[in-house]
């Protein structure tokens, strides 16, 4: 496995997963002290990325095999570009840093002869000073899943994490994070929906890969395309879907 760094970003070419976002308010990413940087494991942390399924929902592996599969890695003005094909399924991912904002772009061309069916996403872990004192903003009034409950809810304006959280948001708003040193805004473009996961620190002791306490210095903020009744969506022959997250940040 190896990393690299360029323009205040570090990228591995383990899932080109994006480990480091440097920003005047701190890292803009939170990385597991006990991650794991092996052959067939997702990294606990970073920027993983969905492909071609969005947890078991079209199967196994978890999440798909994107995060866990080596990437080709190359330096470009302000970031990287890394590419993959696997299954006939050809993967494209652009990070920059430009004017202190995270702006990351992923691609899926299907060049298989016959259709495919996916889901693709983002799996950022925005680090937080602690997850007691966020809140989160942005979502209200969408249709929230719960992903351990299957209940369907209407999400309120903003919101606190208390416990384990693990719901899907059928919205496409923009969303906002803050805790007590800075707001992060989390935009993206050719999602379905935002996925808010915090283990909590029940389910979080569970994790080998995550040390005692790790738990409350991190928030997932998931764009995903995820398709109608969370099915994914079908690529046809030559097809290409675009997925692009841009995250700011100020000092409070």
């Amino acid at each position: 496995m190896t990393d690299a760094e360029n323009n205040k970003l570090t990228i591995t070419d383990h899932g080109a997963t994006l480990l480091s976002a440097e920003h005047p308010s701190g890292d803009l990413l939170f990385v597991s002290s006990a991650a794991t940087n092996v052959t067939g494991k997702a990294i606990r942390g970073g920027v993983p990325i969905i492909f071609p399924g969005f947890a078991t929902l079209l199967g196994e592996p978890k999440h798909g095999w994107a995060r866990t599969s080596d990437w080709e890695i190359e330096k470009v003005a302000d970031g990287f570009r890394a590419s993959l094909e696997n299954d006939g399924l050809v993967l494209g991912l652009d990070a920059i840093l430009v004017d202190n904002e995270l702006k990351m772009r992923l691609t899926a061309e299907n060049a298989r002869p016959d259709s495919a069916r996916v889901q693709i996403g983002f799996h950022p872990y925005f680090a937080v000073t602690d997850i007691v004192d966020v809140t989160v903003e942005g979502l209200g009034g969408a249709t929230a899943i719960d992903r351990n409950t299957d209940e369907e809810s209407e999400t309120e304006d903003k919101f606190t994490i208390s416990g384990e959280h693990d719901k899907i948001y059928q919205t496409t708003e923009a969303v906002t994070v803050t805790d007590s040193q800075r707001r992060l805004t989390v935009r993206a473009e050719g999602h379905d929906s935002v996925v808010v996961w915090n283990p909590g620190e029940k389910l979080a002791d569970s994790f080998a890969d995550l040390n005692p306490k790790e738990w409350a210095k991190f928030i997932c903020v998931e764009p995903a395309l995820l398709g109608p009744s969370l099915e994914g969506i079908m690529l046809s022959p030559g097809e290409i879907n675009t997925l692009e997250m841009t995250v700011s940040a100020e000092e409070l």
